[in-house]
């Protein structure tokens, strides 16, 4: 369930408005909105077969989410604020039965009655370039925040991107502490290296910088191409390449090709070794939509991310 007010300044300052809305704040207030997600989750997952310590994971939750996004004050440089609260709270679960990535678990295994962080993001603009310093949730090739649980995980550092030259957008920043899905704080960022992976670590196993940088270029409404640099210092590094082609076949009718290569190496902390190709084909009839897949990894790891 999703609730979208307007203006914040309606909902928290009533009669104020008037005195609030200076020419130096008019679009700061009037271009603010806020929205409320109410999420509920249950989940699953079932070991008996495979002979695990753990029999099954099963846990229920509610999540709540609230997000706040000022406008731009006016000027040359526009300056905003922006804000997000999250609250994971349990509905069932025990001991035993953890691990489901919905709550967090404490040193013997006890899920936590309930979670929840907050954050702050201070934004400016120039022309068609924004900055964007603090809670961040960025969705880009070489870093997305993931959304597959209760509650998504939120980053903390510095994001740059330009919408200067039509067509063309550019990314840049730096992160340094990521919160996971089921945490209530911020920590130092790692690489996944479960199941069958063969990714190893050496001394730091940890990171406080995760450098990224690229962009997408928009050649004409049929054809996008992209480049993307994600680096998590003294582990690993990436690059991503994607070409995006839909070709029209007449009314109501498209092929859609979506080619991606991803090289993933070593920063002198692991034996990242990767290369990832994927092709996604989709043929659109009307409101409907066949696709087909195919993904290829080759090296002496599985992906790094």
């Amino acid at each position: 369930m999703r609730l979208h007010h307007k203006s914040l300044c309606h909902i928290l300052c009533g009669g104020a408005v008037v005195i609030a809305t200076s020419p130096a704040s008019a679009a700061f207030i009037e271009d603010s909105k806020a929205s409320i997600d109410l999420r509920n989750f249950y989940m699953n997952r079932d070991f008996r077969q495979s002979g695990a310590a753990q029999s099954k994971a099963e846990e229920w939750a509610q999540g709540f989410m609230l997000k706040m996004e000022s406008g731009y004050t006016e000027g040359p440089v526009g300056f905003g604020l922006d804000a997000i609260g999250l609250l994971g709270v349990k509905l069932d679960s025990g001991s035993g039965r953890g691990g489901t990535g919905l709550l967090p678990r404490s040193a013997s295994g006890e899920p936590a009655d309930d979670y929840g962080t907050a954050g702050l993001t201070a934004k400016a603009k120039l022309s068609a370039t924004t900055l964007h310093v603090g809670t961040l949730q960025p969705v880009i090739p070489v870093l997305m925040r993931n959304d597959s649980r209760l509650l998504p995980n939120i980053y903390r550092g510095a994001w740059l991107q330009s919408k200067e030259v039509a067509g063309l957008t550019l990314d840049l920043g730096m992160l340094d502490r990521t919160s996971y899905r089921d945490s209530s704080d911020y920590q130092e960022m790692t690489v996944f290296n479960g199941g069958l992976r063969n990714i190893t670590l050496g001394s730091n196993t940890t990171s406080d910088e995760f450098r990224f940088a690229g962009g997408r270029y928009d050649w004409s409404p049929q054809l996008a191409t992209s480049y993307y640099y994600g680096g998590l210092d003294g582990i690993y590094d990436q690059h991503n390449f994607n070409v995006v082609h839909v070709l029209p076949l007449g009314d109501k009718q498209s092929f859609k090709t979506d080619l991606r290569y991803v090289r993933s190496t070593d920063d002198g902390g692991s034996n990242v070794d990767n290369d990832a190709f994927g092709a996604l084909f989709t043929y659109k009839l009307g409101g409907h939509a066949f696709t087909g897949g195919y993904q290829h990894m080759s090296g002496d790891t599985g992906f790094a991310y």
